[in-house]
């Protein structure tokens, strides 16, 4: 099966789920990127490259006040688009440190009010969502949850429950 009609699959479950989550993992962001920009082409979804639209937001405010505002922006980007589903490319910024974000739960969050895809920037092992290599400084790790979808592009991955 081609991996847009696995996305549109996947789209058609999320009424069903609380989180309505699908996450697009894999090692190659390019083709991410394509694959993600070809699904936005096709539907009535935006696509955000979410580094861009966060760090537009966030370069105006002190780099020490910036993770009281995150919330903020991620809720001025999500009320500034129309579509029904969203999708989020590039969400490298979401893993910094300094701005104190737990990830996962952000998405997630996000997923109860809108349709959202989003590019996991990592790899699936063992049932494991994993961003960054152990050791650096945001390396973090998330057990593969019954909550959302997971597609990994790079080993036909799919979990759905």
């Amino acid at each position: 099966m081609r991996l847009t009609d696995e996305i549109t699959n996947a789209l058609m479950i999320f009424s069903h789920k609380f989180y309505q989550l699908l996450l697009i993992a894999g090692d190659d962001s390019h083709k991410k990127s394509l694959l993600l920009k070809q699904i936005a082409e096709s539907g009535n979804y935006a696509y955000v490259n979410l580094n861009l639209a966060m760090s537009e937001r966030l370069m105006m405010i002190p780099s020490h006040e910036r993770s009281l505002f995150v919330n903020q922006c991620i809720d001025e980007i999500i009320n500034d688009i129309s579509a029904e589903t969203v999708i989020f490319d590039h969400i490298e910024i979401l893993f910094e440190k300094p701005l104190n974000i737990d990830p996962m739960a952000l998405l997630k969050n996000i997923s109860r009010h809108r349709k959202l895809i989003s590019a996991w920037p990592g790899i699936i092992k063992d049932d494991i969502l994993i961003y960054a290599k152990p050791g650096h400084p945001e390396y973090v790790k998330y057990p593969v949850e019954v909550d959302y979808t997971i597609i990994d592009i790079d080993q036909n991955y799919k979990a759905s429950f």
